[in-house]
């Protein structure tokens, strides 16, 4: 009947109640000795717990330590790792490896996948499952916590910016003729993380690297005026006014893990980072500024990059819609840029806490105003100075033909003024200097007389290498390596012909010592008839040359009527004052 009690019941109350403060609240249970969190607790005895089984053979059996440690081996190897398995998958493994270690259990028996599944949500917690899932760059790239922004690392504009490259989702024409698909083309851009003011770009069909990088970040240094006007856009500086050597430069391994970059850390102080590779996240403005750039022309241009490039049976090639010329691409980029860094309003921007409410989270307004009120201005540098220290750079040897550069030779007036092209075993000339180089034109080369500074000569080709005049540097290796190959062919023929030449004088030789009677004279007598012998046979060479004219002295010849009373003399003069000049550069 409810409500009744027993004696000892209502006698263990009372003392609880006297003991506890003889308060209501002393009656309630001891709350604290109940459960157990983040601890199992194991059933006493070896028969399982739980409802009993309804249906099927057999009745199951308890989950002991050793059970456990199966679940761990089984769950470790085939659910915690990059290669997942489905749970019952993984499941059925643990039944096999089960049925090793414990074979006098029967089959209906065996832990069930129920009991497998929430051993599995109990001892390993979702983000542990993630982490040990992932490959360790997509978690650090795309699922790693975010404790802080890049904006909140750097002081104002200039403090840092990033580079990188793309290769364009859209197909272009040729200039001169829009028939002929030239190809998707690359687009470097380089951002100001402060104010996300884009301050350099690329737009060309060579491949990324880091001659290509260095002329973006030429042009994110120098004034932008001159660059708009070449594409046919007029801007003022004040819309675009990025000038000036930022203090730090965020690239890819690849572009600036180089010894070309380190004249441009020596020459000007400039820091270069370099982000771990395959971690796009560690230049995400750059690499979200590529996204929202895009999608300005996408939804207009024809050509556009859809999809896999496999398409469906009777689907058109997008490939086949290009219609874009490289200059039209171009212009629609810078003004794309320009717009961009004059009027897009970034609704995510995190600003900073003395950043004034009035002023928008445009990228120019924020430039104008970390100007004036963080770094004040950007270091200003001579734009020939950075753009040689820019350029890559190649090791030279100087000989007496000049400076060797890939088998290409290059002079200068200083070379005459220090007497490096002199003829002599006691000229002492410089080794293993460098020299920086346009790879678009062969012509000219900067050479660097001494390590570490920025002052060079210019040094121009020399009539030895007149054949790479107005190439580049491109088309003068491709001609070097055609030089070469057609050598190596010619060698072969020259190496059969040898070959034949080698047994036609041995066999005239061994010919002639046959044919050679022996003599009793005295080689003494032999040595002083070589006089008279040669007298003889060049009387009778003489002889022989005379006979042919012998043959015609019959016949009347017409006379010769001269034109002019003095013949003008059209022979070759036997000296040539340039061929023997003293004037500067002659031919070697």
């Amino acid at each position: 009947m409810a409500g009744v009690a027993t004696k000892a019941t209502i006698y263990k109350l009372l003392r609880r109640f006297w003991q506890r403060g003889q308060k209501p609240n002393a009656l309630l249970p001891d709350f604290k000795n109940s459960g157990a969190p983040g601890k199992s607790r194991a059933a006493s005895g070896t028969t399982k717990v739980g409802r009993s089984r309804l249906y099927g053979d057999g009745s199951g059996i308890k989950v002991t330590v050793d059970v456990e440690r199966i679940f761990r081996v089984s769950i470790e190897k085939h659910l915690l790792t990059q290669k997942k398995l489905q749970t019952t998958v993984a499941y059925r493994r643990f039944r096999d490896l089960f049925a090793q270690y414990h074979p006098e259990v029967l089959p209906e028996d065996f832990p069930t996948l129920r009991q497998f599944r929430y051993f599995y949500n109990r001892e390993y917690k979702k983000p542990q499952r993630l982490l040990e899932s992932t490959n360790p760059g997509i978690y650090k790239k795309d699922i790693r916590p975010l404790t802080s922004t890049a904006t909140a690392h750097v002081l104002g504009p200039g403090s840092r910016y990033e580079i990188d490259a793309t290769i364009a989702d859209i197909y272009l024409v040729a200039d001169d003729d829009r028939s002929k698909i030239i190809g998707r083309p690359t687009l470097y851009i380089v951002i100001d993380v402060f104010s996300r003011m884009i301050a350099g770009f690329y737009i060309g069909f060579d491949n990324p690297s880091y001659v290509v990088a260095m002329q973006a970040v030429a042009i994110a240094c120098t004034e932008k005026v001159t660059s708009c006007k070449s594409l046919g856009i007029d801007i003022t500086p004040d819309e675009w006014p990025c000038v000036g050597l930022p203090d730090v430069i965020l690239a890819d391994r690849g572009e600036m893990m180089s010894h070309q970059v380190d004249a441009l850390i020596k020459g000007f102080n400039l820091r270069v980072e370099s982000a771990p590779p395959r971690r796009g996240d560690a230049k995400g403005i750059v690499e979200s500024c590529f996204r929202t750039l895009q999608a300005e022309f996408k939804p207009y241009v024809p050509g556009v990059v859809t999809g896999n490039r496999v398409k469906k049976h009777g689907e058109r090639d997008y490939r086949l819609d290009a219609v874009m010329t490289i200059t039209d691409f171009a212009q629609i980029m810078l003004k794309t840029i320009l717009f961009r860094n004059n009027y897009h309003v970034m609704d995510k921007y995190d600003r900073d806490a003395d950043l004034p409410a009035d002023i928008p989270s445009i990228p120019i307004h924020l430039w104008n105003w970390g100007m004036q009120h963080r770094v004040g201005s950007l270091r200003q540098v001579d734009s020939e100075q950075l753009r040689i220290a820019l350029l890559p750079r190649q090791k030279v040897s100087i000989s007496q033909y000049g400076a060797n550069m890939w088998g290409i030779y290059y002079s200068c007036p200083e070379f005459l003024r220090e007497g490096w092209l002199l003829r002599s075993p006691d000229i002492q000339r410089s080794q293993k200097l460098e020299a920086a180089y346009n790879p678009g034109s062969a012509d000219t080369i900067y050479l660097f007389p001494q390590p570490g500074s920025r002052t060079y000569w210019t040094c121009t080709l020399t009539d030895r290498s007149r054949q790479f005049r107005g190439l580049t540097f491109w088309q003068a290796w491709e001609l070097q390596a055609q030089q070469k190959h057609n050598m190596a062919n010619a060698r072969l023929d020259e190496d059969a012909k040898r070959r034949e030449l080698d047994a036609f004088i041995k066999e005239k030789t061994t010919s002639a010592i046959r044919a050679t009677p022996a003599t009793k004279e005295s080689g003494q007598k032999r040595i002083t008839q070589i006089r008279g012998n040669k007298k003889e046979a060049r009387e009778a060479e003489q002889l022989q040359r005379v006979s042919p004219a012998n043959e015609v002295k019959d016949k009347v010849l017409a006379p010769v009527i001269p034109l002019r009373e003095a013949e003008e003399d059209y022979s070759l003069p036997s000296y040539v004052p340039d061929l023997f000049g003293d004037q500067d550069g002659e031919p070697e």
